[in-house]
């Protein structure tokens, strides 16, 4: 979806902020917690329970030392699932929290360099884990070899629903290809080139999508997958990752633009010619637009009949839900 088209004119609008008086200095970054975003977050009561479990399992299977421990246990991803999750039972809530913290273990390896100075090894890595979700075998030995593939391998045989766990694979799949992807990221000339392109890779690479094909199994919903094909369903789905890349993107800037990560679009902006306020801006545009549409696409859904209906609106819900573990986690 290609920026001058969001915008019916091809313009974005006048400034929601003022300009900082130093924009190297001082900017005002987007209200993340406007429209559905707004209300408070409910939090599974299992949280603390289950985190300290997942925390020590993962680190033991991983060798951690004590400062990669002091690291995960400071990222509290627990937290992340107690409010995405906020009705799950115990068990489920130790799957989702287990991937969680294998996200942090997987992308602590893309981090370590493999990206920018070892492209090749980078992509056998991600190779080896696509191997998991695809059902290809792999050996009894990979929890020493490789222990964020065997923690992979163990989540992937938790999911008992066929129908969720054939979702998530696809939306695993997805992810590990968009990562990929963005290996050979470049911006375009232009600067709605750029952004689209961008926009397209990341609404799988931020790894949001599985998170959804999540609820399903931990908070137990059925639907047909004619829903999941509906148009108007695809664009709530879009919309439910893209407000949470949008936010993670304003708020990570400053720390990725440190590292020298390009995968932002501030730094995105920024390299076009804007001002930091001026991207900033931008990217709230962005925001509000997308509520829109999340509340236009909503009334576009089909009526299936009482029993779908209500399973529907608790995914819908859902999706909120992980949005505001997004913004309330940091």
């Amino acid at each position: 979806m290609a920026i001058h088209q969001e915008t019916g004119a091809g313009q974005f609008p006048s400034q929601a902020v003022p300009e900082p008086q130093s924009s190297s200095e001082f900017a005002i970054i987007p209200d993340l917690f406007e429209s559905f975003m707004s209300r408070a977050p409910e939090v599974n009561s299992h949280y603390y329970d289950v985190g300290e479990e997942a925390m020590i399992w993962i680190a033991d299977i991983c060798g951690y030392t004590e400062t990669d421990r002091k690291r995960l246990r400071k990222a509290d991803f627990a937290y992340f699932a107690a409010i995405a999750f906020p009705d799950a039972s115990p068990t489920k809530l130790r799957t989702v929290t287990d991937w969680f913290n294998w996200v942090f273990a997987f992308d602590d390896q893309l981090d370590d360099g493999l990206f920018d100075h070892r492209k090749v090894e980078a992509l056998q890595y991600i190779n080896g884990m696509l191997a998991v979700v695809k059902d290809v075998h792999s050996s009894e030995s990979d929890r020493l070899r490789q222990p964020a593939r065997y923690c992979l391998k163990t989540i992937w045989q938790r999911l008992q629903n066929v129908r969720a766990k054939a979702r998530w694979a696809r939306h695993m799949v997805e992810y590990f290809e968009a990562l990929r992807d963005s290996i050979n990221f470049k911006p375009s000339e232009l600067l709605e080139d750029t952004i689209e392109q961008y926009m397209r890779y990341r609404l799988y690479s931020i790894a949001v999508t599985p998170i959804f094909s999540f609820l399903e199994y931990a908070c137990n919903i059925r639907l047909p997958d004619e829903i999941f094909e509906h148009e108007s369903m695809i664009e709530i789905e879009r919309i439910g990752v893209e407000l949470q890349m949008l936010a993670n993107d304003c708020v990570s800037y400053h720390r990725e633009r440190d590292l020298g990560c390009v995968h932002n679009i501030v730094h995105l902006f920024l390299h076009h010619g804007l001002s930091l306020q001026e991207a900033y801006n931008r990217v709230h545009f962005l925001m509000r637009e997308r509520y829109k549409r999340w509340y236009m696409a909503q009334a576009s859904l089909p009526i299936w009949g009482e029993e779908i209906d209500s399973q529907l609106r608790r995914y819908i819900k859902g999706i909120e839900d992980v949005a505001l573990a997004n913004a309330h986690w940091r």
